[in-house]
Protein backbone atom coordinates (compact mmCIF):
# COMPACT_ATOMS: atom_id res chain seq x y z
CA UNK A 1 0.00 0.00 0.00
CA UNK A 2 1.42 3.37 -1.07
CA UNK A 3 1.58 6.10 1.22
CA UNK A 4 -1.42 8.43 1.14
CA UNK A 5 -0.87 12.56 1.48
CA UNK A 6 -3.67 14.90 0.88
CA UNK A 7 -4.59 18.41 -0.25
CA UNK A 8 -7.62 20.72 -0.07
CA UNK A 9 -7.99 23.67 -1.78
CA UNK A 10 -10.87 26.12 -1.68
CA UNK A 11 -13.17 28.43 -3.62
CA UNK A 12 -14.48 30.92 -1.48
CA UNK A 13 -16.32 32.34 -4.74
CA UNK A 14 -18.04 29.00 -5.64
CA UNK A 15 -17.88 27.55 -2.37
CA UNK A 16 -16.86 24.25 -4.04
CA UNK A 17 -13.93 22.28 -1.83
CA UNK A 18 -11.26 19.98 -3.47
CA UNK A 19 -9.42 17.08 -1.53
CA UNK A 20 -7.24 15.67 -3.82
CA UNK A 21 -5.57 12.17 -2.17
CA UNK A 22 -2.01 11.44 -3.58
CA UNK A 23 -1.37 7.43 -3.10
CA UNK A 24 -3.56 4.50 -2.60
CA UNK A 25 -5.51 4.92 0.79
CA UNK A 26 -6.11 2.46 3.56
CA UNK A 27 -9.22 0.94 4.17
CA UNK A 28 -9.54 2.74 7.17
CA UNK A 29 -8.75 6.38 5.64
CA UNK A 30 -11.43 5.73 2.83
CA UNK A 31 -13.90 4.83 5.27
CA UNK A 32 -13.30 7.69 7.54
CA UNK A 33 -13.74 9.90 4.11
CA UNK A 34 -16.76 7.46 3.36
CA UNK A 35 -18.06 8.98 6.90
CA UNK A 36 -17.66 13.09 6.63
CA UNK A 37 -18.98 13.10 2.86
CA UNK A 38 -21.80 10.01 3.12
CA UNK A 39 -19.52 8.51 0.12
CA UNK A 40 -21.50 5.18 -1.38
CA UNK A 41 -19.87 2.00 0.38
CA UNK A 42 -19.65 0.13 -3.72
CA UNK A 43 -17.89 3.12 -4.87
CA UNK A 44 -15.45 3.34 -2.31
CA UNK A 45 -14.84 -0.71 -2.60
CA UNK A 46 -14.08 0.12 -6.55
CA UNK A 47 -11.19 2.45 -5.17
CA UNK A 48 -9.64 -0.23 -3.52
CA UNK A 49 -10.13 -2.79 -6.02
CA UNK A 50 -7.85 -1.46 -9.21
CA UNK A 51 -8.89 -3.71 -11.78
CA UNK A 52 -12.02 -1.92 -13.26
CA UNK A 53 -12.90 -0.34 -15.88
CA UNK A 54 -13.59 3.80 -16.58
CA UNK A 55 -17.02 4.10 -15.97
CA UNK A 56 -19.54 6.60 -14.21
CA UNK A 57 -22.10 6.04 -11.73
CA UNK A 58 -24.57 8.17 -9.66
CA UNK A 59 -25.25 7.68 -6.28
CA UNK A 60 -27.81 9.42 -4.83
CA UNK A 61 -26.35 12.82 -4.50
CA UNK A 62 -23.14 12.09 -5.81
CA UNK A 63 -21.90 11.11 -8.96
CA UNK A 64 -18.35 8.17 -8.36
CA UNK A 65 -15.99 8.86 -11.57
CA UNK A 66 -12.97 6.61 -12.45
CA UNK A 67 -11.14 6.53 -15.44
CA UNK A 68 -7.07 5.03 -16.47
CA UNK A 69 -4.52 7.51 -16.29
CA UNK A 70 -2.09 6.00 -18.89
CA UNK A 71 1.75 7.23 -18.17
CA UNK A 72 5.26 5.84 -19.00
CA UNK A 73 7.11 4.71 -15.58
CA UNK A 74 10.96 4.58 -15.67
CA UNK A 75 11.40 0.54 -15.23
CA UNK A 76 7.82 -1.03 -15.95
CA UNK A 77 7.10 0.60 -19.67
CA UNK A 78 3.50 1.90 -20.30
CA UNK A 79 0.97 1.67 -17.30
CA UNK A 80 -2.23 2.69 -16.75
CA UNK A 81 -3.81 3.11 -13.19
CA UNK A 82 -6.74 4.69 -11.96
CA UNK A 83 -7.81 7.52 -10.55
CA UNK A 84 -11.24 8.22 -9.00
CA UNK A 85 -13.81 11.47 -8.65
CA UNK A 86 -16.67 11.79 -6.08
CA UNK A 87 -18.30 14.55 -7.28
CA UNK A 88 -21.06 16.48 -4.82
CA UNK A 89 -22.73 19.88 -5.01
CA UNK A 90 -20.37 21.41 -3.43
CA UNK A 91 -17.23 19.30 -3.39
CA UNK A 92 -15.24 17.22 -5.31
CA UNK A 93 -12.84 14.64 -4.21
CA UNK A 94 -10.37 12.97 -6.23
CA UNK A 95 -7.66 9.87 -5.68
CA UNK A 96 -4.56 9.21 -7.68
CA UNK A 97 -3.37 5.98 -6.49
CA UNK A 98 -0.36 6.42 -8.22
CA UNK A 99 0.77 9.11 -5.95
CA UNK A 100 1.72 11.42 -8.91
CA UNK A 101 1.70 15.36 -9.25
CA UNK A 102 -0.40 14.86 -12.36
CA UNK A 103 -2.96 17.85 -11.60
CA UNK A 104 -0.16 20.75 -10.81
CA UNK A 105 -1.49 23.16 -13.76
CA UNK A 106 -4.69 22.76 -12.57
CA UNK A 107 -3.96 24.20 -9.26
CA UNK A 108 -2.01 26.77 -10.72
CA UNK A 109 -5.01 27.88 -12.65
CA UNK A 110 -7.21 27.94 -9.48
CA UNK A 111 -4.60 29.85 -7.04
CA UNK A 112 -3.81 32.46 -10.82
CA UNK A 113 -7.83 33.23 -10.07
CA UNK A 114 -8.95 31.51 -13.44
CA UNK A 115 -12.76 30.91 -14.23
CA UNK A 116 -12.60 27.71 -12.25
CA UNK A 117 -13.05 29.82 -8.89
CA UNK A 118 -16.16 30.86 -10.07
CA UNK A 119 -17.76 27.70 -11.69
CA UNK A 120 -18.94 24.78 -9.39
CA UNK A 121 -17.38 21.59 -8.57
CA UNK A 122 -18.48 20.22 -12.05
CA UNK A 123 -16.63 21.89 -14.10
CA UNK A 124 -13.42 21.15 -11.66
CA UNK A 125 -14.06 17.60 -12.53
CA UNK A 126 -14.07 19.04 -16.09
CA UNK A 127 -10.37 20.54 -15.67
CA UNK A 128 -9.13 17.34 -14.01
CA UNK A 129 -10.56 15.08 -16.40
CA UNK A 130 -9.33 17.22 -19.33
CA UNK A 131 -5.93 16.89 -17.83
CA UNK A 132 -6.15 12.85 -17.77
CA UNK A 133 -7.19 12.74 -21.25
CA UNK A 134 -4.59 15.25 -22.64
CA UNK A 135 -2.08 13.28 -21.28
CA UNK A 136 -2.35 10.61 -23.76
CA UNK A 137 -1.09 13.05 -26.83
CA UNK A 138 2.69 13.29 -25.66
CA UNK A 139 2.82 9.42 -25.52
CA UNK A 140 0.69 8.73 -28.96
CA UNK A 141 3.69 11.53 -30.49
CA UNK A 142 6.18 9.79 -29.02
CA UNK A 143 4.86 6.70 -30.46
CA UNK A 144 4.49 8.24 -33.63
CA UNK A 145 8.48 8.74 -33.77
CA UNK A 146 9.72 5.06 -32.34
CA UNK A 147 7.28 3.76 -35.39
CA UNK A 148 9.24 6.16 -38.08
CA UNK A 149 12.68 4.66 -36.55
CA UNK A 150 11.46 1.19 -36.64
CA UNK A 151 10.19 1.88 -40.17
CA UNK A 152 14.07 3.14 -41.26
CA UNK A 153 15.60 -0.14 -39.07
CA UNK A 154 13.98 -2.09 -40.95
CA UNK A 155 14.83 -0.83 -44.49
CA UNK A 156 18.39 -1.09 -42.97
CA UNK A 157 18.90 -3.93 -41.28
CA UNK A 158 16.67 -5.90 -40.31
CA UNK A 159 17.44 -7.76 -36.75
CA UNK A 160 15.04 -9.55 -33.99
CA UNK A 161 16.22 -6.45 -31.82
CA UNK A 162 13.80 -4.67 -34.11
CA UNK A 163 10.71 -7.20 -34.38
CA UNK A 164 10.86 -6.89 -30.52
CA UNK A 165 10.79 -3.77 -30.60
CA UNK A 166 7.29 -3.84 -32.69
CA UNK A 167 5.69 -6.62 -30.79
CA UNK A 168 6.40 -4.10 -27.23
CA UNK A 169 4.78 -1.08 -29.25
CA UNK A 170 1.66 -3.26 -30.34
CA UNK A 171 1.06 -4.43 -26.59
CA UNK A 172 1.38 -0.66 -25.64
CA UNK A 173 -1.16 0.48 -28.17
CA UNK A 174 -3.34 -2.45 -26.94
CA UNK A 175 -3.14 -0.92 -23.48
CA UNK A 176 -3.96 2.30 -24.86
CA UNK A 177 -7.15 1.26 -26.12
CA UNK A 178 -8.33 -0.75 -23.49
CA UNK A 179 -7.66 2.15 -21.39
CA UNK A 180 -9.19 5.01 -23.78
CA UNK A 181 -12.26 3.40 -25.27
CA UNK A 182 -14.63 3.06 -22.07
CA UNK A 183 -12.92 6.54 -20.79
CA UNK A 184 -15.07 8.03 -24.28
CA UNK A 185 -18.32 5.95 -23.61
CA UNK A 186 -17.69 7.43 -19.72
CA UNK A 187 -17.38 10.89 -20.93
CA UNK A 188 -20.29 10.93 -22.89
CA UNK A 189 -22.35 9.16 -20.00
CA UNK A 190 -21.72 12.49 -18.19
CA UNK A 191 -22.83 14.36 -21.21
CA UNK A 192 -25.65 13.07 -21.01
CA UNK A 193 -26.84 13.35 -17.32
CA UNK A 194 -30.21 15.70 -16.94
CA UNK A 195 -28.18 18.57 -15.19
CA UNK A 196 -28.37 16.89 -11.65
CA UNK A 197 -24.57 16.90 -11.42
CA UNK A 198 -23.75 18.34 -14.88
CA UNK A 199 -24.41 21.56 -15.69
CA UNK A 200 -25.03 23.27 -19.45
CA UNK A 201 -21.79 25.04 -19.79
CA UNK A 202 -19.30 21.77 -18.09
CA UNK A 203 -21.73 19.93 -20.84
CA UNK A 204 -20.22 22.31 -23.54
CA UNK A 205 -16.24 21.81 -22.32
CA UNK A 206 -16.99 17.88 -21.38
CA UNK A 207 -18.15 17.57 -25.61
CA UNK A 208 -14.42 18.82 -26.30
CA UNK A 209 -12.83 16.97 -23.86
CA UNK A 210 -14.75 13.93 -25.91
CA UNK A 211 -13.44 14.61 -28.86
CA UNK A 212 -10.21 14.62 -27.59
CA UNK A 213 -11.09 11.11 -26.52
CA UNK A 214 -12.11 10.08 -29.64
CA UNK A 215 -8.83 11.70 -32.07
CA UNK A 216 -6.56 10.12 -29.15
CA UNK A 217 -8.61 6.65 -30.07
CA UNK A 218 -8.13 7.58 -33.90
CA UNK A 219 -4.94 8.07 -33.32
CA UNK A 220 -4.31 4.42 -31.56
CA UNK A 221 -6.22 2.55 -34.37
CA UNK A 222 -3.87 4.34 -37.19
CA UNK A 223 -0.77 3.76 -35.03
CA UNK A 224 -1.34 0.30 -34.56
CA UNK A 225 -2.59 -0.33 -38.44
CA UNK A 226 0.95 0.82 -39.01
CA UNK A 227 2.62 -1.23 -36.48
CA UNK A 228 1.02 -3.87 -37.97
CA UNK A 229 2.09 -3.05 -41.16
CA UNK A 230 5.59 -2.54 -40.30
CA UNK A 231 5.71 -6.34 -38.90
CA UNK A 232 4.70 -7.35 -42.12
CA UNK A 233 7.44 -5.45 -43.99
CA UNK A 234 9.98 -6.87 -41.43
CA UNK A 235 8.55 -9.97 -42.39
CA UNK A 236 9.04 -9.62 -45.76
CA UNK A 237 12.32 -8.08 -45.36
CA UNK A 238 13.59 -11.03 -43.72
CA UNK A 239 12.42 -13.11 -46.40
CA UNK A 240 13.62 -10.99 -48.85
CA UNK A 241 16.86 -11.65 -47.01
CA UNK A 242 16.71 -14.93 -46.66
CA UNK A 243 16.05 -15.60 -50.29
CA UNK A 244 19.47 -13.60 -51.27
CA UNK A 245 21.30 -15.88 -48.89
CA UNK A 246 19.84 -19.26 -50.51
CA UNK A 247 20.66 -17.80 -53.91
CA UNK A 248 23.93 -16.72 -53.37
CA UNK A 249 24.23 -20.20 -51.52
CA UNK A 250 22.87 -22.33 -54.40
CA UNK A 251 24.66 -20.60 -56.55
CA UNK A 252 27.93 -21.37 -54.99
CA UNK A 253 26.79 -24.61 -55.00
CA UNK A 254 26.01 -25.13 -59.10
CA UNK A 255 29.24 -23.47 -59.35
CA UNK A 256 31.00 -26.31 -57.07
CA UNK A 257 29.40 -29.56 -58.85
CA UNK A 258 31.15 -29.78 -62.09
CA UNK A 259 34.64 -28.46 -60.50
CA UNK A 260 34.04 -31.68 -58.16
CA UNK A 261 32.93 -33.82 -61.34
CA UNK A 262 36.09 -32.78 -62.95
CA UNK A 263 38.76 -33.06 -59.65
CA UNK A 264 36.73 -36.64 -59.23
CA UNK A 265 37.31 -37.52 -62.90
CA UNK A 266 41.20 -36.96 -62.75
CA UNK A 267 41.11 -37.83 -59.45
CA UNK A 268 40.87 -41.37 -60.37
CA UNK A 269 43.32 -44.00 -60.40
CA UNK A 270 43.21 -46.21 -63.65
CA UNK A 271 46.13 -48.85 -64.78
CA UNK A 272 48.41 -46.99 -66.76
CA UNK A 273 49.73 -49.74 -69.27
CA UNK A 274 45.56 -50.18 -70.53
CA UNK A 275 45.46 -48.54 -73.65
CA UNK A 276 41.75 -47.06 -72.62
CA UNK A 277 43.37 -45.18 -69.90
CA UNK A 278 43.10 -41.20 -70.22
CA UNK A 279 46.33 -39.67 -71.95
CA UNK A 280 46.75 -36.67 -69.54
CA UNK A 281 48.03 -38.62 -66.66
CA UNK A 282 51.72 -39.30 -68.70
CA UNK A 283 50.67 -35.89 -70.48
CA UNK A 284 52.96 -33.24 -69.04
CA UNK A 285 51.10 -29.81 -68.65
CA UNK A 286 47.96 -32.19 -67.51
CA UNK A 287 47.58 -30.30 -64.23
CA UNK A 288 47.56 -27.07 -65.70
CA UNK A 289 44.57 -28.09 -68.10
CA UNK A 290 42.63 -29.41 -65.31
CA UNK A 291 43.20 -26.13 -63.36
CA UNK A 292 41.97 -24.12 -66.78
CA UNK A 293 39.52 -26.58 -67.08
CA UNK A 294 37.68 -25.56 -64.25
CA UNK A 295 38.33 -21.68 -64.31
CA UNK A 296 36.82 -21.85 -67.57
CA UNK A 297 33.89 -23.92 -66.47
CA UNK A 298 33.42 -21.27 -63.24
CA UNK A 299 33.57 -17.91 -65.96
CA UNK A 300 31.27 -19.67 -68.03
CA UNK A 301 28.91 -19.86 -65.37
CA UNK A 302 28.91 -16.90 -64.08
CA UNK A 303 28.61 -15.25 -67.40
CA UNK A 304 25.34 -17.33 -68.02
CA UNK A 305 23.84 -16.80 -64.47
CA UNK A 306 24.59 -12.76 -65.29
CA UNK A 307 22.55 -13.66 -68.85
CA UNK A 308 19.62 -15.00 -67.17
CA UNK A 309 19.51 -12.52 -64.10
CA UNK A 310 20.12 -15.20 -61.53
CA UNK A 311 22.94 -13.46 -60.20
Amino acid sequence: VQRCSGELLRSDAAGVRWIHLRGLPTPAQLETLGHDFGLHPLALEDVLHREGRAKAESYGAQQFVVLDHVHRTAGAGLRADPVSFFLGPNYLISIDTIGADLFEPVRQRIRSGSRIRTLGSDYLLYALLDVIVDEGFPLLEQLSGELEDLEDAILDNPDAETRNRIHYIKRELLLMRRAWWPQREMIAELMRHDGTFVSEITRLHLRDCHEHGVIALELVETYREMASSLLDTYLSAVSQRMNDIMKTLTIIATIFMPLSFVAGLYGMNFDTASPWNMPELHWRFGYPYALGLMVAVVVGMLAYFRHKRWW
